[in-house]
């Protein structure tokens, strides 16, 4: 006696592996932006650590400012000068660069995620 194919679960299956991709993608899609905000915070607090005693003793914050948009480049983060702003206090660096990416669901659904990277040294 011959099945149908629906009894056997296949419609079932494949509803089931379409549901795991789209939240794998979605996981994926959500997972970027977030790493390349850790990223880029690791990489700002290592620099300063090795690079404190000529930022806090002469207040030069150009090389601190080339490297964080260097590695933002880098990492395709949406940083702009403007939005990194950088303070020398009693030989304290303070670092601090917000930007907003936009999270995209093959165009029905998008979502702007806004990041705060506060750093300080």
């Amino acid at each position: 006696m011959m099945k149908k194919i629906g009894n056997r679960g296949f419609v079932k299956g494949v509803f089931l592996l379409f549901v795991l991709v789209a939240v794998v993608f979605a996981g994926i899609s959500f997972g970027k932006p977030y790493y390349r905000y850790y990223k880029l915070g690791a990489f700002t607090k290592d620099f300063m650590k090795l690079d404190s005693g000529s930022i806090g003793e002469y207040g030069n914050t150009g090389g601190l400012r080339k490297n964080i948009m260097d590695n933002a480049a880098e990492l395709n983060v949406p940083l702009s000068e403007k939005n990194l702003e950088i303070k020398i206090v009693n030989k304290f660096v303070y670092v601090k660069a917000t930007w907003s990416e936009t999270v995209d669901f093959w165009g029905y659904y998008q979502k702007k995620l806004d990041f705060v990277m506060e750093k300080d040294y």
